[in-house]
């Protein structure tokens, strides 16, 4: 390849990075998915810039060593540089995002009302008596989200009272 088509190469990720800069220096959360969404694609977009800034940076160095390289090869050191912020920037707006995701998982519904204890419904094997038991033990154990899947099932089979013909 000849020094013009890697310059022209050049000129074309500077654009692209102005591009990205102009959007993070510009950047408002809206919308968040569809900034989280944005904010992706300009992050992949960045990675592949700098996988093929240090292609051109290469395709540079291979050229006849009578060319003076030294100019292009700086442009490219604060190409690299510049990409490197933009993608710290990025990474920090989402991470607010993923922030904001655990915290909103924490802050789950907290009663702090003293209520009476409730007995766990029991099942003695009575067929008449297995669409109420389903109903008490689902309001009760079923959808206690503090629980885990384990505690929900050693509660089920405390619930079973097995009766011996």
């Amino acid at each position: 390849m000849t020094i013009t088509e890697l310059n022209r190469k050049q000129t074309a990720y500077k654009n692209k990075l102005k591009k990205i800069e102009q959007f993070v220096n510009a950047f408002q959360a809206v919308d968040e998915t569809k900034d989280y969404i944005e904010l992706k694609s300009k992050l992949n977009i960045l990675k592949d810039i700098l996988k093929e800034l240090d292609n051109l940076e290469k395709e540079y160095c291979a050229l006849p060593v009578k060319m003076d390289l030294k100019n292009a090869l700086d442009i490219l050191s604060d190409m690299e540089e510049d990409a490197e912020k933009l993608k710290e920037s990025i990474l920090v707006f989402l991470s607010k995002y993923k922030e904001q995701k655990k915290e909103n998982a924490k802050l789950a519904p907290k009663s702090h009302i003293k209520l009476p204890d409730c007995p766990i419904p029991t099942f003695s094997g009575k067929f008449q008596e297995f669409a109420n038991f389903k109903i008490q033990f689902i309001s009760v154990i079923g959808n206690n989200y503090s629980l885990n899947e384990s505690q929900k099932l050693m509660y089920l089979k405390s619930a079973l009272k097995m009766t011996r013909p």
